[in-house]
């Protein structure tokens, strides 16, 4: 018997694709043309491009956002391997993660027309594929945009989706490349629209680390520069002199000061005199440090808006001042994150099966800032699930003195209306 579900399914969808990555050296040809048989699945192959390693300068900078901006043909593979190498910066990543996680950390809720929250329903997006979407559309304000594929689900139910690398997208030509470097290779983005999602909290898709990553390359020339400042004069040079300048004695004085250790050396006539002049400063080193100093400071008021509340103290009223400015940007993610789901995302969801009625939103909010009867819902739910609370948690939340030895209610006894409300049933 045919499966009526499936039979909607089938005809209510787009086109159905199935990726999968080869990570050969060279372009793969596709697994299958678009089957003839099934015109709603497609099947395409795509390669992995290699990443580049090596130390990039600012010229590499400079190539790669003309390669991005090109009004012809923009390629985004140059600037988002440039970008990953960015990344590596200790500072960076973490105000980047810290701006993520002040709003993955918080309650993700699905109300009604009505401004109700269902907890049943906010239940289906208390997941880990949903939390690895959310990461990804909040980076995508960092990266320019991000691409994400659904590729195991049934009938109301997402079970795992698929982070698609940046350098394979070409937003401006809706593109998703099999090779980067190929634009006849590839397929439309908006031909998939329940399964390839695409996401872009900022205004274009170029993404706020053009701006940032030029501040990583100069700091990684003061993190070198200090570095041989410390080899120059941070270990004490050896000299040596002869007045012997054959072949036979120069090499064993060499080998004699290769193996006194690390440090330079030097062999000299002994009418020859090495002076090597040294910055009559104490804190010559200082140089450095501020500058690297300036560049963390650069990069947490790109990020965040400050600096105070992440690698500097500070009075309690300039910090208050820094904290508001913090939470307005996270105001504004929460913002952009409710919009990107409520005005596309919650279709997806419902082409896919789930039952979300229509009238249905996203709402974000702090876990402190939920209502109680809201917070005690979601308890409520939770303990029905099998889970048990913590009775510290329960005394604090509503202000309650529980007895820590016998915490379970007594059962109502025959014949009474069964208690409404036990989180520990």
């Amino acid at each position: 018997m045919d499966n009526p579900v499936k039979k909607y399914l089938d005809k209510f969808l787009d086109r159905r694709i199935a990726l999968k990555m080869s990570p050969g050296k060279t372009p793969p040809i596709p697994i299958d043309d678009p089957l003839k048989k099934d015109p709603t699945s497609f099947v395409m192959d795509w390669f992995k491009v290699f990443e580049q390693l090596y130390r990039h300068e600012l010229n590499d900078w400079n190539e790669a956002r003309a390669a991005r901006r090109s009004p012809i043909n923009p390629y985004t593979w140059q600037l988002q391997q440039l970008y990953k190498d960015a990344m590596v910066d200790n500072i960076l990543s973490s105000q980047i993660r810290s701006r993520i996680l002040r709003i993955t950390n918080k309650s993700m809720l699905l109300k009604n027309a009505g401004g109700e929250i269902d907890v049943e329903r906010s239940l289906f997006i208390q997941a880990k594929w949903f939390r690895k979407i959310m990461r990804q559309a909040l980076e995508s304000r960092f990266f320019g945009y991000s691409l994400v594929y659904i590729n195991d689900w049934e009938n109301g139910k997402i079970k795992d989706v698929k982070i698609i690398p940046r350098e394979h997208v070409i937003p401006e030509r809706d593109l998703f490349l099999r090779n980067v470097n190929n634009y006849f290779d590839g397929l439309h983005i908006s031909d998939f629209p329940n399964f390839l999602i695409y996401m872009q909290l900022g205004d274009d898709a170029v993404g706020m680390l053009e701006n940032i990553a030029p501040l990583t390359i100069l700091k990684r020339h003061s993190w070198a520069s200090w570095d041989e400042f410390e080899q120059i004069f941070g270990i004490p040079l050896r000299v040596a002199k002869t007045a012997n300048y054959t072949e036979k004695n120069l090499n064993e004085l060499e080998t004699m000061l290769q193996g006194m250790g690390s440090a330079a050396y030097a062999i000299l006539h002994n009418t020859d005199e090495l002076d090597i002049k040294q910055n009559n400063q104490t804190d010559a080193y200082g140089v450095f440090n501020e500058k690297r100093k300036a560049i963390n400071e650069e990069i947490c008021i790109a990020i965040n808006g400050q600096s105070m509340t992440s690698i500097q103290g500070s009075s309690r009223s300039q910090a208050e001042v820094h904290e508001r400015t913090q939470e307005e940007i996270t105001d504004d993610d929460i913002i952009d994150i409710e919009d990107w789901f409520n005005s596309g995302f919650i279709d997806v969801m419902r082409n896919l099966g789930y039952d979300i009625p229509s009238g249905y939103y996203l709402n974000i909010t702090a876990n402190t800032e939920m209502e109680i009867q809201d917070r005690a819902k979601v308890d409520l739910m939770v303990s029905q699930m099998g889970l048990q609370l913590d009775i510290d948690y329960i005394q604090e939340t509503y202000n309650v003195i529980l007895d820590k030895a016998n915490p379970r209610k007594t059962p109502s006894a025959p014949g009474e209306p069964p208690n409404s409300l036990s989180f520990f049933v």
